[in-house]
């Protein structure tokens, strides 16, 4: 029972890279049967050594702590439910970490499948960049999605095989973890460099080409950390960050995306951004057609301007109903219910709908929907994550664990809902990969 229970979680972890491209349904489906078989696998045997680590401890406490919270939510039955669901993401990290990945052949197998996997993403993303025409912006991927299939908004931006615009913030997250496998797990040889370096710079162009500012921005911190503190393939990494600048620099100048275009308008607000296109017309080559488009606004607006963006907007209404609970929250997955209610002063969001299904940050998110408390207890559980990693952080392959939960738990950035299945799973997936880092595998 032990060893075909077993079997299938790794199958399905195994499977995980590749069925995150998918969308949110079938990684759900596999994250909780992971968790109900290590239930059932724990129970059977009578065997719960893992609750002994601190970091296990602290995320079950907090689980827990969500729980007792639901029932001072505004909504109580929405919010209980939420909490309950949430112990999977608990169980995926723990799962992962004393009973699925048990050897160093499972945890290279993982790794190659998560390489193979982003190397797809990136070559998918440099053909949907590769039709690019002025007309349609950037062309389909191989399957067929077009990011301006979409709405405008979405026009001039990289989707790939995700059908959205995640590509550049799922590369940042995966990106230093697939590097141990170059570090670690194959020979060090002129080929396994050459590959090393031509998937770094093609992973880095790729995530600032979507233009996700959080993905780019995390990214480069990233960069910094892995020069300073990586010793391992530190040349080649450097030479590629290099080559990478190269390419930013060659294309803003070149390329027809970054000259194709005269600016209207440019706000900070949503959908700030009215731009002409401009492109040879379809019936008669020899004149210039133009075409606007309205898309999201220039980060460089939004920054000097940020009081009026839809960011602060979103925030403002965030703080404005905590306000109301300080200490317990609002309830999980109750924020816009809460916000289309009149009881706190609403924010005006110029181009955009009256309220947002989150906050954009999950600091400020676990603040509004459970209150001080359950900012606390987060924190606390995080704390012994990190606590973890520097208990054995000589190795580099853990200090590629730390720079991956650096980019993930940064936390000035807009991001998406830890409730929402997809981008949960992504996290608490990269940070299970993360502390397996610190163990010492068969």
């Amino acid at each position: 029972m032990n060893f075909n229970l077993r079997s299938i979680s790794l199958y399905l972890i195994y499977l995980l890279p590749i069925s995150l491209i998918t969308g949110p349904s079938i990684p759900d489906i596999s994250i909780t049967l992971v968790g109900i078989l290590f239930l059932i696998h724990s129970f059977y045997n009578k065997n719960f050594f893992w609750i002994k680590e601190y970091w296990v401890k602290a995320g079950i406490l907090f689980w827990l702590m969500l729980i007792i919270l639901s029932f001072f939510s505004s909504i109580k039955l929405q919010s209980f439910v939420e909490s309950l669901i949430f112990i999977r993401y608990i169980l995926l990290v723990i799962a992962l970490n004393f009973w699925v990945i048990k050897t160093k052949k499972e945890f290279k197998n993982l790794l190659l499948i998560i390489l193979i996997t982003l190397s797809f993403i990136i070559l998918d993303c440099l053909y949907q960049f590769y039709g690019y025409t002025s007309f349609d912006g950037y062309g389909s991927d191989i399957f067929g999605f077009s990011s301006n299939s979409h709405s405008s908004n979405f026009y001039g931006r990289l989707t790939g095989p995700f059908n959205q615009q995640v590509p550049g913030s799922h590369l940042s997250r995966f990106l230093f973890l697939a590097l141990i496998f170059f570090n670690k797990y194959i020979k060090q040889s002129i080929f396994s460099k050459i590959f090393f370096f031509i998937f770094v710079f093609s992973a880095l162009y790729i995530t600032w080409l979507s233009k996700e500012t959080m993905a780019i921005a995390t990214v480069f911190m990233g960069i910094i950390i892995y020069i300073t503190i990586i010793n391992v393939n530190k040349k080649t990494f450097f030479l590629a960050a290099i080559t990478f600048i190269f390419l930013l620099f060659m294309t803003t100048k070149n390329h027809t995306m970054f000259n194709d275009f005269t600016i209207i308008e440019s706000t900070p607000y949503h959908l700030g951004l009215k731009i002409d296109k401009e492109f040879q017309c379809i019936n008669d080559a020899k004149r210039i057609c133009k075409k606007e488009i309205v898309t999201n606004p220039e980060f460089k607006k939004v920054i000097n301007n940020f009081n009026k963006s839809i960011y602060y907007m979103i925030y403002l209404d965030g703080i404005n109903m905590w306000k109301d609970s300080y200490f317990t929250g609002i309830g999980l997955s109750n924020y816009e219910d809460i916000c289309l209610q009149e009881n706190f002063t609403r924010s005006a969001k110029m181009n955009y709908g009256k309220c947002s299904s989150h906050p954009h940050n999950f600091y400020l998110q676990w603040l509004v929907e459970t209150g001080i408390i359950g900012l606390f207890f987060f924190l606390f559980f995080v704390f012994f994550i990190y606590k973890k990693i520097f208990s054995n952080f000589s190795d580099s392959n853990v200090r590629l664990g730390f720079i991956t939960l650096m980019i993930v738990f940064w936390p000035i950035m807009s991001t998406g809902s830890l409730l929402k299945n997809w981008y949960g799973i992504e996290f608490f997936f990269v940070i299970g990969l993360s502390i397996l880092t610190t163990k010492k595998l068969s």
